[in-house]
Formats: C-alpha cells, sequence, structure tokens
C-alpha cells in the first residue's frame, strides 16, 4: 500500500457490531493498520441471527456466509483490515494480546461496561506496558450513572437521542429514519476523537484513554433542539418533509411507480426561477405567495401545483430542469440506481474488490481527497475469521509456525482458510 495519511499507525480493534467497527474502518481508510480481533467462541456476530449463548461458536459455514454478504454493512465495516482470532478469556490469549499492545497505538473496543478491566485489560494495565497508547472505550451510555449496565444499539439510542420524536408527519407519531442513524455518527465521533488523541500525543509524547457514550454521541445530533427547549422551553413539531422556514419543500411524486423529487425553495430568487421553470410565473405574484410566510401558510396548495408539474416527469427530468434554473432538486434514489451513478463512477467513489471465497462486491472508497497523498481506495475487503494470523502472530510477534499450530489446536486462536468448506 502507498504512504497514506495515518501509514504507520497500528490500530487494535476488539468492536464489534457498528458503530464502534465504523470508527476502526476510517482509521483503515486513511492508511492505519487495523487488526481486527476476535474469537471462534466469540465473533463479531454483527446482523447474525444469534438468540443466546447456546448459538455459539457460530459454525464456520455460517459465519462465511455472513462475512461474504453485505448485510448490515459487514464487509464495507472491515474492508482493509486485517483478521486475527485470539480467545481474551484464556491466560494465554491474554499474553498474545499485552505482546500486541507493545507495538500498537490504539486499542478500540465497545464491549459492556467493565469488560476489559474484568479481563484485567484495562486501560490502567495496558498503559503501563505502553504509556503512549491510546483506548478507546464506547459503551452505549458511559461507565458511570445509572443506566451504565444497560444494553444499547443504535436501533434503540435513534429514539432515546430524541431523533424519532422529530421524524414523522405533522400530528403523527414518532417514526424512525428508515436507517441506524446514530451508528455511523457515533463510529464518525470516535475516529474524530482518536485523531484528536494522536495529535496530543504528537505534541506532549502522552497517551490517553477516551471514553465515548453512544447516547452522548448520538444527542450530540439535535443539539440545537435541545437547546431551543433548554432556553425557551419550546419543543418544535413534527413536520414531516417541510421545512420550518424555507417553503415551498417537500418530496413530490414523479412518473413511475414509488418514483420521486424533492424540492427546496429557500429565498426569493429560487421562488422567482421556480415559478417560471414549472410554467406558473403568475405565483409570484400572487398574494398568498408573495414571501415565504405566506407560502409556508398555503403550503398544501402549492404542494398540489408542484405535483401536477413533477407527476408528469421523471424524477431525474425534474432534477435536471430545476437544478438548470438554479433550484435546490434531488432525485430519490434507490439503493441500485445510487450504485450505478455517473457521479460517483467519474469521481472514483466506488470500486469492486473480490472476497476470498470468490464474492465480489462493489465497495465505497473514502469521502475525501488530500492534495499531498495518493488517492485512498479500497485494497482488500474484510478478513475472514483469523485470516492473518500467520502474519501477526508470526511476522509481529515472531512465533514460530510449531507455536502458531500449538495455539490452534488448543483453540486459543482458530484461522479459517481462504478455501470454504464444501457446500
Amino acid at each position: 500500500m502507498p504512504s497514506t495519511m495515518l501509514s504507520g499507525l497500528r490500530v487494535l480493534d476488539l468492536s464489534q457490531v457498528r458503530a464502534a467497527p465504523k470508527t476502526a474502518r476510517w482509521l483503515a481508510d486513511a492508511g492505519a493498520e487495523v487488526i481486527k480481533l476476535e474469537s471462534l467462541k466469540r465473533p463479531d456476530r454483527g446482523q447474525m441471527k444469534v438468540s443466546s449463548a447456546a448459538d455459539l461458536p457460530i459454525p464456520e459455514q455460517k459465519q462465511r456466509e455472513h462475512n461474504r454478504t453485505a448485510g448490515m454493512g459487514t464487509d464495507q465495516l472491515h474492508r482493509d483490515k486485517l483478521g486475527l482470532s485470539i480467545d481474551l478469556t484464556t491466560d494465554i490469549g491474554k499474553e498474545l494480546f499485552k505482546r500486541l499492545i507493545t507495538i500498537s497505538d490504539v486499542v478500540l473496543e465497545n464491549f459492556s461496561a467493565g469488560v476489559m478491566d474484568r479481563l484485567n485489560l484495562g486501560y490502567d494495565t495496558l498503559s503501563k506496558i505502553r504509556p503512549e497508547l491510546i483506548m478507546i472505550s464506547m459503551p452505549a451510555f458511559g461507565s458511570s450513572g445509572p443506566y451504565r449496565d444497560h444494553v444499547g444499539y443504535g436501533w434503540g439510542l435513534e429514539h432515546q437521542g430524541g431523533i424519532s420524536a422529530r421524524t414523522g408527519y405533522l400530528d403523527g407519531p414518532p417514526l424512525r429514519t428508515g436507517t441506524v442513524t446514530p451508528d455511523p455518527l457515533n463510529g464518525l465521533h470516535g475516529a474524530t476523537a482518536v485523531m484528536a488523541a494522536l495529535v496530543h500525543r504528537a505534541q506532549t509524547g502522552e497517551g490517553q484513554f477516551i471514553e465515548l457514550a453512544h447516547w452522548e454521541s448520538t444527542l450530540s445530533l439535535i443539539g440545537d433542539w435541545l437547546l431551543e427547549q433548554a432556553f425557551n422551553d419550546e419543543s418544535e413539531a413534527r413536520i414531516g418533509n417541510r421545512h420550518p422556514i424555507h417553503a415551498p419543500q417537500g418530496c413530490y411524486r414523479c412518473i413511475g411507480n414509488d418514483e420521486w423529487v424533492t424540492i427546496s425553495v429557500t429565498n426569493g430568487n429560487e421562488w422567482s426561477a421556480f415559478c417560471k421553470t414549472i410554467g406558473r410565473p403568475d405565483l409570484e405574484a400572487n398574494e398568498r405567495f408573495t414571501n415565504v410566510s405566506q407560502r409556508r401558510a398555503h403550503h398544501e396548495e402549492l404542494d398540489a401545483i408542484i405535483s401536477t408539474w413533477t407527476s408528469s416527469r421523471t424524477k431525474t427530468e425534474a432534477m435536471e430542469i430545476l437544478q438548470r434554473a438554479g433550484v435546490p432538486a434531488g432525485a430519490v434514489l434507490s439503493n441500485e440506481e445510487a450504485l450505478t451513478q455517473s457521479q460517483l463512477t467519474e469521481r472514483g467513489f466506488l470500486t469492486e474488490v473480490e472476497h476470498p471465497d470468490g464474492v465480489i462486491h462493489p465497495y465505497m472508497n473514502g469521502p475525501w481527497k488530500f492534495s499531498r497523498v495518493p488517492p485512498m481506495s479500497v485494497e482488500h475487503p474484510a478478513p475472514l475469521l483469523g485470516e492473518h494470523n500467520a502474519y501477526i502472530l508470526g511476522d509481529l510477534l515472531g512465533l514460530s509456525e510449531t507455536e502458531q499450530r500449538r495455539l490452534e489446536t488448543s483453540g486459543v486462536t482458530a484461522n479459517f482458510s481462504s478455501k470454504p468448506p464444501k457446500e
């Protein structure tokens, strides 16, 4: 891999499911060597259907099937990471992990509060081995307070984080966003925190411990709403696709089944251009629509007029016509359509990589372009369980092949070969 922003940085990623693994993936995208650590007894189950401990260990075939599918972004979350399998509940596993600490820069985990300390692998222990170490812990609600032992996932934190209270139509019930909004947000906040700690270390030589509670991270997304409540004791009503200030704004039906275009008029010039573009210059002089307050007051009437215009056009046609006139508009794309957009293809945002089991997936490259480093692109897919054991245990830690086989035979490590078992 060519020199990138974080070349030379090594990250031990113990995290599971979605939010914290995305933190590690952002670091991997920027060039860090990220080692995804899991065990056969406790693999990163992600969205695999595991209802109880009786379902563990998960058979190799089932893990492979899960790993080579996109699912909830499993392959996307762990691309460009190395796979290491160590059972941290064993004494030998703990010692191997501590040896890795001596050559690593960052440790990332999102277990329930207290798990790492109970394993005797908490920050107090690890920082004695490597004082420069940066460790980030990402529990759902933090390690203190009455909720410290509560379990939380993104789909639940979306509701507890106040997002659902604002999502939905006027006079309707709260609605979820349709995705798991807190997870990518928390992942980005985690990567930002790690980068800030790395800058601090570069300046002072000091490592440190970071705690990032998912709930608090999620609440920060609606900080302006919380301040409105705190300062003015006001909570805005749900307004669906409308905007609290701009009008008209909405999502309008186009030609075809479930085809839509979004339109947002944000100022007088756009309103004037919009009226002319849809062939209704008379609306500009209509007293019911002369200013934004009037347009908001008569929004339903405007929606009917706009829908008449959009319903006779495709969503792409409507978007292009309005964009040429200087009016913000966007076609509502399906997942398949988003993957085939020429805009993304020409900018190199999407690339294809072959999984070790032979499945080819499209991957999203990092959304940034730097002027002084080579373009960043996906180098390899998500690792199989223990796929890079030989490199990490052998090349990095110096264990012989005999020692590696002994660890695997005793169950401390596991290693899926790149060839899948027969179906």
